[in-house]
């Protein structure tokens, strides 16, 4: 198995990375509200399981799902995976579901979490001499470069979403899946967040950004390094199954919503004491 990894600085060993993992995925789960039903946790995990299988992730790949209507799907170092019940429903094909997943566990592949997380203990490092013998001057500098390195994060991590993009079109293909669809979905965020600034896709474009760059380098990736195939997979029966569900789903629960509301009123009733200490309210 290739090492995507090699050539990078990474302060945190294979074990760290799976602790680190551990305990973010365990404070993820405390602060979601997680969909458990089979139907849709089964679905997921068996695309995530076909697409870590021709993948270079080096762990088994763990699947949460988020009850919440934002468009969102995020994974952790250790190969957990959390996607969102509105980025499924998002998805109109299977391979899509497959492209935001094979990108997500391209993520996990290439330690991006941890490599981010080493650059920044190296620029402590680098930046404490200053405070400790630069005086007045040192302590500037160290303050004006704390409001520079998230820019260079911003930067890095553009890196890590074009590598991520790279490595996520080859694992899509290597599965099966036709990788046009993560071109495709990509294309329809794009367009859909020129129309809803701080709608329920604001959160993944703030983690993602769609840039009209990506999806130029994506179809250059698909037309350079991907052969055509004859055949591809791009929906099936279940992925069909799982959307009606979840909009049945939450077509109920809007209506025990609209049920639970108080009707209009003009006026509160008047509540007085009755007979055998029950109250009583009178219109």
């Amino acid at each position: 198995m290739r090492d995507v990894t090699k050539g990078n600085w990474n302060f945190y060993s294979a074990e760290r990375e799976l602790e680190l993992g551990r305990e973010l995925a365990r404070d993820a789960e405390r602060t979601s509200y997680l969909l458990l039903h089979p139907v849709v946790v089964d679905y997921v995990t068996e695309v995530a399981e076909r697409v870590a299988r021709n993948s270079d992730l080096r762990v088994p790949v763990q699947v949460r799902v988020v009850d919440s209507s934002e468009v969102n799907a995020f994974a952790l170092p250790g190969g957990y995976l959390f996607i969102t019940t509105g980025m499924l429903l998002e998805t109109r094909s299977e391979a899509e579901l497959a492209g935001v997943i094979a990108h997500e566990i391209a993520h996990v592949a290439a330690r991006h979490a941890t490599r981010q997380m080493t650059r920044a203990h190296i620029w402590n490092v680098m930046s404490l001499p200053l405070l400790l013998f630069g005086g007045q001057a040192g302590y500037a500098v160290q303050q004006g470069a704390a409001i520079l390195v998230p820019m260079a994060f911003l930067k890095f991590s553009r890196n890590a979403e074009r590598e991520a993009d790279f490595l996520g079109l080859q694992y899509l293909y290597a599965s099966g899946y036709d990788p046009v669809a993560l071109v495709d979905f990509l294309e329809r965020l794009k367009s859909r967040g020129k129309d809803e600034e701080g709608g329920s896709i604001a959160r993944l474009f703030s983690t993602h950004p769609m840039t009209k760059d990506r999806v130029v380098r994506a179809e250059h990736i698909i037309e350079r390094n991907l052969p055509a195939r004859e055949e591809y997979v791009v929906t099936t029966s279940r992925h069909a199954e799982v959307r009606t569900y979840l909009e049945r789903l939450l077509r109920i629960r809007s209506r025990w919503e609209l049920d639970a509301s108080p009707p209009p009123q003009k006026r509160a009733p008047r509540i007085q004491p009755a007979k055998n200490g029950v109250a009583d309210g009178c219109p």
